[in-house]
């Protein structure tokens, strides 16, 4: 009992120490810890048994055990007043700055979207589109704002998800709070659609206080969902080798925006956002 860095299982472990930490920190963790390995050996060959207890009494079994339980599982931050607050955002742009960065990979057709947080009358939800029936593919499906990467007059992914958004909805791009991107896994990514997608997460704010203009060209129409639907495990359908499909809006959510949502629920999760 005790063994592992975050978890016991070995296996849910490494997993859990790959998703989580960067390199360098776990390239600083190892080398504190065979500092620590190099330290008792040398109190073992001394002889001197006291220094060494000492030194290896933070990895105790017990010490270890219930630190890594509290790891396991993170103090929940409950939404106050059900709303995002700067509390809770400042929770999720550390996670996800956290999340490990992956080298993009040599594709000639790249986008962006934006998940959009919102409150809706004081209520934590996101906000969707539902795509023109005059759009040449994916008509009137549910997807997040965004679109291609327009060589030349987009300097980095964020700014064309806030462009597309602007552009789709009219919600001005220095309204939004970029809070970071969703890490997501490419070859999930490639076996869903043929172009390599990069989430933005940003929070938009009071949903009242804007104006939405959907570009009829583009965009039927704008829905939001509330965060606690969102997190509810009975909304959701997932199966072996398909996108999990949402089914607790006015609309399925399913396919590529389907997936990135999944993604980004399990993230909320990981992080202990809890919604009211």
């Amino acid at each position: 009992r005790g063994y592992g860095v975050v978890v016991e299982n070995k296996e849910e472990d490494v997993n859990r120490l790959v998703r989580d930490f960067t390199a360098p920190a776990l390239a600083l963790a190892l080398r504190e810890r065979e500092e620590a390995l190099v330290e008792c050996a040398q109190y073992l060959e001394e002889g001197n048994l006291q220094a060494l207890r000492q030194a290896l009494r933070p990895y105790g079994a017990r010490r270890a055990w219930r630190e890594k339980k509290e790891a396991e599982e993170p103090r929940p931050l409950r939404l106050r007043g059900g709303a995002f607050d700067q509390a809770s955002l400042a929770v999720i742009q550390k996670y996800l700055h956290r999340m490990p960065r992956q080298v993009a990979p040599a594709v000639e057709r790249r986008a962006s979207v934006v998940i959009p947080l919102v409150n809706v009358d004081g209520v934590a939800s996101l906000l969707f589109e539902r795509r023109s029936s005059h759009v040449r593919t994916h008509k009137n499906e549910v997807c997040f704002p965004g679109g291609m990467v327009e060589e030349g007059v987009d300097q980095t992914i964020i700014e064309t998800s806030l462009r597309e958004m602007s552009e789709e909805i009219g919600v001005p791009q220095e309204r939004v709070q970029v809070l970071g991107v969703l890490r997501l896994n490419w070859g999930e990514v490639a076996s869903i659609t043929g172009v390599a997608v990069t989430p933005v997460v940003g929070f938009v704010g009071e949903l009242r206080d804007m104006h939405l203009a959907p570009n009829p060209a583009e965009v039927e129409d704008c829905f939001t969902v509330p965060l606690s639907a969102l997190m509810e495990e009975k909304h959701w359908i997932v199966r072996d080798l398909a996108a999990p499909v949402f089914t607790g809006g006015p609309f399925v959510v399913w396919g590529l925006t389907g997936y990135v949502l999944f993604k980004f629920t399990r993230m909320l999760r990981s992080c202990g956002i809890l919604a009211s």
